[in-house]
């Protein structure tokens, strides 16, 4: 069973007994701390949500029904809620009220970016290529992205120098990526810029591995 799969399958059974804040805090334990391990891992999940009350309440009903809907055919499983733990994480962020184990470590977005710069840039005219990177690249500079990051993007493209993320925050990976964008509708319309950023992040989620670096986080305003 894929990972995605479990996911769905613990969204299914949880969403049933928990609301809100519990549920989406109980989601991203198991996803940081129990996609990786067995089923057999369900109660060391469960006990470390034991602060939330209708796990506490309801844990040996949740334990049955987690081990009954892993061992199932699918059939039931609600959609993957990745896209809301992404909103409810990035609220949280923002508002400093994550306690520690829904905390992420540092990331190294460097494999996902520059899957996503390639495939996009991939999908230009070499001068459009050229009048985007120049536009974002200015834009950069004007809003004072990381000089880190600007550096490295303007030198990126060339065999011999490959994206260096450095200690870049997710928030300039962000703002880059969408002057990339906005220099891509001023050269093709909103229309083909939306496809072609579209197809960018879906191309990197395909490759992707860790939640934490999820490539739909760089659309998050």
């Amino acid at each position: 069973m894929t990972i995605e799969a479990k996911r769905r399958a613990v969204f299914t059974v949880l969403q049933e007994t928990l609301q809100g804040d519990g549920l989406w805090r109980a989601m991203w334990r198991w996803q940081n701390h129990y996609a990786q391990k067995s089923q057999f891992e369900l109660n060391g999940f469960l006990s470390d949500c034991k602060d939330i009350p209708e796990v506490a309440n309801n844990r040996s009903q949740l334990y049955r029904q987690l081990i009954g809907i892993l061992m199932d055919d699918g059939a039931r499983l609600k959609p993957d809620p990745m896209e809301e733990m992404l909103k409810y994480q990035s609220a949280q962020q923002r508002s400093g009220s994550l306690d520690e184990m829904e905390l992420f470590p540092a990331q190294d977005w460097t494999d996902v970016y520059e899957v996503v710069l390639t495939t996009l840039f991939g999908q230009l005219r070499s001068d459009t290529a050229r009048v985007v990177k120049r536009y974002a690249m200015e834009q950069s500079l004007r809003h004072s992205i990381s000089q880190e990051l600007a550096y490295s993007f303007n030198l990126w493209g060339d065999d011999k120098h490959p994206l260096v993320l450095g200690d870049s925050a997710l928030v300039d990976l962000k703002r880059l990526l969408n002057f990339i964008y906005i220099g891509v509708c001023e050269c093709l319309g909103p229309v083909d810029a939306d496809r072609i950023l579209s197809l960018s992040i879906r191309s990197a989620a395909e490759v992707n591995r860790n939640a934490a670096t999820d490539p739909r986080q760089l659309l998050e305003k």
